[in-house]
């Protein structure tokens, strides 16, 4: 599915002549295509409209490590267009997507003019320091089996979890290796609690494993 700017809570609300006048430059890219590298200046907000993009930083050590897998529709790296600081992380595409380049001047001239959109904006941003926040956390305090259940849990609203980066992609999102995370599967798998398919993981007792996480247990 591809998304508008209309689509993106930053800019839910805007009227037509507002979107016209970001001045938005649409791109098609394949799988595997960098959109933006870790460094290089941010003179425009990327919006993803179709596809699904990873985002990720290399440590000194040359280790890297994922911030994020977004699905449109999103904006990336919005406080370094706020700040007029470089790209905070390099944007890979996971799938085929399509994304839009908005002048930083015109979204800046937006956030100034519509209260509306800087509230939004302030929102995602907060949750976002949140959501590190929480993961900081984790990989500081938890174990790999516990960062693996949460991670599930966090997105198994359907009974199934596609692992898009396969077993090492999850390892990277939560700070672990390849092989503790399929340890972590294969104990949950042996307990009854999933079953590892191709490329998926699907959840069979969504309340045992929302225990092993440490998370309340979802509403029926």
């Amino acid at each position: 599915m591809t998304y508008t700017l209309a689509d993106l809570p930053m800019f839910g609300g805007l009227g037509e002549e507002r979107l016209r006048g970001l001045a938005a430059r649409r791109r098609r890219y394949p799988a595997g295509q960098v959109l933006c590298t870790e460094g290089d200046p941010a003179d425009h907000l990327i919006v993803l409209l179709a596809g699904r993009v990873r985002a990720a930083r290399v440590s000194a050590e040359g280790r890297e490590v994922v911030l994020a897998v977004e699905e449109a529709p999103v904006a990336f790296d919005k406080t370094a267009l706020l700040v007029d600081g470089p790209h905070r992380a390099t944007c890979t595409a996971l799938t085929a997507v399509e994304v839009a380049y908005l002048p930083r001047a015109a979204v800046l001239e937006v956030v100034g003019a519509e209260p509306s959109v800087a509230a939004r904006l302030l929102r995602t941003l907060a949750t976002t320091v949140r959501d590190l926040d929480e993961r900081l956390l984790d990989a500081s305090v938890r174990d790999v089996p516990s960062r693996v259940a949460t991670w599930l849990v966090r997105r198994c609203a359907t009974g199934r979890v596609p692992l898009h980066g396969g077993q090492a992609g999850l390892g990277a999102e939560i700070g672990a290796t390849r092989v503790s995370v399929n340890r972590a599967l294969r104990a949950f798998e042996r307990r009854g609690l999933i079953e590892i398919g191709t490329g998926e993981v699907i959840v069979l007792d969504h309340p045992a494993l929302a225990r092993a996480a440490a998370l309340p247990a979802p509403t029926p």
